[in-house]
């Protein structure tokens, strides 16, 4: 299975050259050029985006065509295709091919000029042009009897580069809150409707559907993200699939005159979200529950911080202003004997506050 990787440099290409090159890595039969000469490639990489007047930006493009140990391959033979890649896929190129045997796992790198040598037009690495690229890789193990990669799966979860050097810190990224808060609320819910009530009443999370689409607005953040880049758990169709499983399943559970109780009380919970401005209580010995009711806390107090909320001010005006409104009604409550003297005079001024407030 040869796995494709790629990254593009504005650096000069001597650094990656010398790297590439280390004795204890390679040796000189694994070591090609397409189009150029090995022993002199930083030089000719250089005539061709002077001849073109074309210097700047990216300098070049690195890929890595890397083998399973599986594979059982021999470095002389994942040579000899990274060099047909190369031929191949980057026409009109110079393109430096070296094979690293130093571990495990086999790999190729290849090296691609960013300005062609034909007409001075830039290579455009992008998501296309590297499905193409692994489309091809794939095509040369089919042949030669290696394990293929499968491009048409779509992951559950699409985890970026950032998020991953995130969570190898040992950090939680927003978009991952997000899944988690998806997962507890698509587990209780049995229709779109459920899905987005539970969000929003649990979580503060507000979501938006379309005919295709759903996307989700995490609290701290300013632009929504559709469910497709948090992974194919988490799109409109997958979520669709499941509230027809479960529909199905929960009439089956009828028809058959089975009943099945969790074993968390799910009113109770919304009850506390509700009576403690949406924060789940933390007296359930659930796991999955207690890690939610950690995360909705820490994203409730991050969005109050950011927003200058202090909720101890917001609490004592809404007691203010209920006092206010008691006061104003013949006979809502008895006034204190220790302040009878203070509250015979101000009952107009209660009324000018209530009006006040009303306007």
């Amino acid at each position: 299975m040869a796995i494709i990787k790629g990254l593009s440099s504005r650096a000069t290409p001597q650094k990656i050259v010398t790297y590439l090159t280390k004795e204890e890595k390679t040796e000189k039969k694994l070591i090609s050029g397409k189009d150029c000469s090995p022993g002199s490639i930083v030089q000719e990489f250089r005539a061709t985006k002077e001849l073109y007047d074309k210097i700047g930006g990216v300098q070049y493009h690195h890929m890595i065509q890397s083998f399973s140990p599986k594979d059982n391959i021999t470095p002389k033979k994942a040579h000899k295709l990274g060099i047909e890649l190369a031929e191949k896929q980057f026409k009109g190129h110079e393109v430096f091919i070296v094979t690293h045997k130093d571990k495990e796992h086999i790999h190729n790198h290849l090296v691609i000029n960013s300005v062609s040598f034909e007409d001075g037009k830039k290579y455009q690495s992008n998501r296309i042009s590297m499905i193409e690229l692994k489309r091809a890789s794939n095509r040369q193990c089919a042949r030669e009897g290696l394990i293929t990669l499968d491009l048409d799966h779509r992951a559950a979860e699409r985890i970026s580069t950032g998020e991953k050097r995130i969570e190898m810190k040992g950090g939680t990224t927003w978009k991952d809150e997000l899944r988690q808060c998806i997962d507890f609320s698509k587990e209780k819910a049995n229709s779109f409707e459920e899905f987005k009530e539970s969000l929003k009443k649990n979580f503060e999370i507000d979501i938006r559907i379309t005919n295709k689409t759903i996307s989700y607005q995490h609290p701290e953040k300013l632009k929504p993200i559709r469910g497709s880049k948090l992974g194919t758990n988490y799109d409109k169709e997958e979520l669709g699939n499941e509230f027809i499983r479960k529909s199905k399943g929960i009439e089956g559970a009828r028809s058959e005159g089975a009943s099945r109780k969790s074993n968390v009380n799910w009113s109770e919970v919304g009850s506390n979200v509700k009576n403690e401005g949406n924060r789940l209580s933390e007296q359930f010995g659930n796991d999955v529950t207690g890690a939610i009711q950690r995360k909705v806390r820490d994203i409730k107090e991050r969005t109050d911080r950011a927003t200058g909320i202090s909720k101890p001010k917001d609490r004592a005006i809404k007691n203010e202003q209920r006092d206010d409104k008691r006061s104003a009604q013949p006979g809502a409550c008895e006034p204190n004997t220790k302040y009878a003297a203070r509250d015979k005079k101000p009952n107009k001024k209660i009324r000018k506050r209530n009006i006040d407030f009303e306007r």
